[in-house]
């Protein structure tokens, strides 16, 4: 364990605050959640939950989301289907500055024609810190599509020119992405024409720093040419900074690709049968800086994988049956996420229910990650299926902020005929009052089970109406590096080495609270700092750039 330096003494904090870190950076990491400054301590207990009908936003149909991602400062949800199974291109879009229950802080966007190309019916979504990716699934028409939808976060949502859509022209669908900081890759799902009988293992990668409409800047790779006809059809991906783990969806094969290596490579994929762990059906992973947590999909059983062992050895696999924790049904979820302490499984369907359950629920299932895992007192869960009055369960993945977790609002039913497909957001507060600031080294983007993103450095501030955030989306090389948080009342800025790498506007009066200074992890050492932290310092104040500390 790292050595660091003495947690400095925090001030009373108003609307200005400048933190500073000084530190030895050790391997080059950038899909990790890394404190190095922090009043942040997610509390033992479940935040609240708050839901919102977003179904008529912008006069669009804004129901049926397969996932959503997180910029900074608006969460995107992935448009999928209406009721009917139909298509849709209805991007909807919060913004995390204002209100959740005011329709206001809302738009929607009808994408569905970008590029003269039919843009419907995608499955979660990436972001490269300029633009958002929506990953490609189905098309109103029928049949599977490989159309890649994105949009352009320096313009305005609502303009035409902001958005874009290339064809890759393979005939199946994907579902979910991960990000290393340069490709994008796409989990492969179904092949053929609406087959779901058809599984696919091409898994595509798109190089973010090449044109979008070139189709050199694409390439694939069929993960069955390693692990045989069941390393297909994956459901999320997860990224720990040098292996993508892909999420077995009908098959128990994980597969994992070393980005280190070549991407046409054979010897760069790993492939394992984890039926024998206890694997069942997957939706989604997240990685908490050591282990990845596959998400059991209508079924209870989690399986998580230490990252520091081998892919392919079984000791370095464990396996939980989190069913009736705390006297409830905890079985079946749709990704996962994870505040720093907690790893939260997102409740969706279960695949064996009473004569007086519903299949489809809103039992969220907890792990805190201090504990051990095959412990039951390490686990919880909570109902929200009735917040805010309105029904919220069925729900598919989401995405994070750093103090609120939205969940992509998907169904109600299980019937053929009518699904109720709804447009509920649920808001859960992991945070509340409990923290003040988090200056980080890096941060987690796969968060939520089906999104894709790689924050690098980031500073975050609690306010009294919420959390306001930013970050580098790069990774700082090996060696001595000097980060800078600071936060004006009117703007927030990030400096790495002294430099302003990002800037965003910002207001609200910081939350100040009891929870202790820790440098290098959180309170219950979690999301741990991969170096040391020689010195670190906390004012009061908005120090000018040229001013910050030599």
């Amino acid at each position: 364990m790292p050595e660091h330096c003495e947690a400095p003494a925090c001030p009373t904090l108003t609307d200005q605050l400048t933190v500073q870190a000084w530190v030895r950076a050790g391997a080059r990491r950038v899909e990790k959640m890394q404190t190095l400054v922090s009043k942040w301590a997610p509390p033992r207990e479940f935040g609240r939950f708050d839901a919102f009908d977003a179904s008529a936003i912008g006069r669009l149909n804004c129901t049926g989301y397969f996932g959503a991602v997180f910029d900074g400062r608006y969460v995107y949800f992935s448009p999928e289907q209406h009721e009917g199974l139909i298509a849709h291109g209805n991007v909807l879009r919060y913004d995390t500055h204002a209100p959740f229950e005011d329709a206001a802080s809302y738009a929607a966007y009808d994408a569905s024609s970008s590029g003269g190309l039919d843009c419907r019916g995608y499955y979660g979504a990436g972001f490269d810190g300029r633009f958002v990716y929506f990953v490609p699934r189905h098309s109103h028409a029928g049949g599977f599509h490989t159309r890649l939808l994105r949009y352009d976060t320096r313009a305005e949502f609502s303009a035409t020119e902001a958005w874009a859509a290339f064809d890759i022209g393979r005939d199946h669908s994907s579902q979910s992405a991960a990000f290393d900081g340069r490709y994008l890759y796409l989990c492969p799902g179904y092949g053929g024409e609406e087959d779901v009988s058809n599984h696919s293992g091409e898994v595509i990668r798109y190089d973010t720093h090449a044109p979008f409409d070139d189709a050199s800047s694409y390439a694939w790779f069929d993960a069955t040419t390693v692990g045989g006809p069941d390393a297909a059809c994956f459901d999320g991906a997860a990224f720990d900074g040098r292996w993508i783990y892909f999420v077995p969806l009908n098959q128990s094969v994980a597969a994992r690709y070393d980005t280190t290596s070549a991407f046409d490579d054979a010897g760069s994929w790993q492939c394992q049968d984890l039926a024998p762990r206890g694997m069942g059906m997957c939706v989604g992973a997240v990685f908490d800086g050591r282990y990845i947590y596959y998400a059991p999909y209508q079924n209870p059983r989690v399986v998580r994988f230490d990252t520091t062992g081998d892919f392919d050895d079984p000791s370095a696999f464990s396996c939980y049956d989190g069913d009736h924790t705390d006297g409830l049904r905890t079985a079946g979820f749709d990704g996962a996420y994870f505040d720093g302490r907690f790893v939260c499984f997102i409740p969706f369907i279960r695949e064996n229910a009473g004569p007086a359950e519903f299949k489809l629920h809103g039992n969220l299932l907890r792990y805190d990650t201090a504990g051990t895992f095959d412990d039951p007192q390490s686990w919880s869960a909570i109902d929200h299926a009735h917040t805010s009055g309105i029904a919220s369960y069925g729900y598919n993945g989401g995405a994070f902020d750093g103090r609120y977790f939205y969940s992509a609002p998907w169904r109600l039913k299980e019937a053929d005929d009518e699904i109720g497909v709804h447009g509920n957001v649920l808001r859960h507060d992991t945070l509340g009052e409990h923290g003040s600031f988090s200056l980080r080294y890096g941060d987690l983007g796969h968060n939520g089970g089906l999104c894709a993103a790689a924050p690098g450095p980031s500073f975050l501030v609690n306010t009294t109406t919420g959390v306001i955030s930013i970050a580098w989306h790069h990774a700082p090389d090996e060696g001595e590096h000097h980060l800078a948080g600071v936060y004006d009342g009117q703007q927030l800025r990030l400096y790495v080495d002294r430099k302003c790498v990002a800037a965003r506007d910002a207001s609200g009066l910081i939350q100040n609270c009891d929870a202790p200074v820790t440098i290098g992890a959180l309170p219950a050492g979690g999301a741990r700092f991969n170096g040391t932290v020689t010195d670190a310092r906390i004012e009061a104040r908005a120090i000018p750039a040229e001013q910050l500390a030599p």
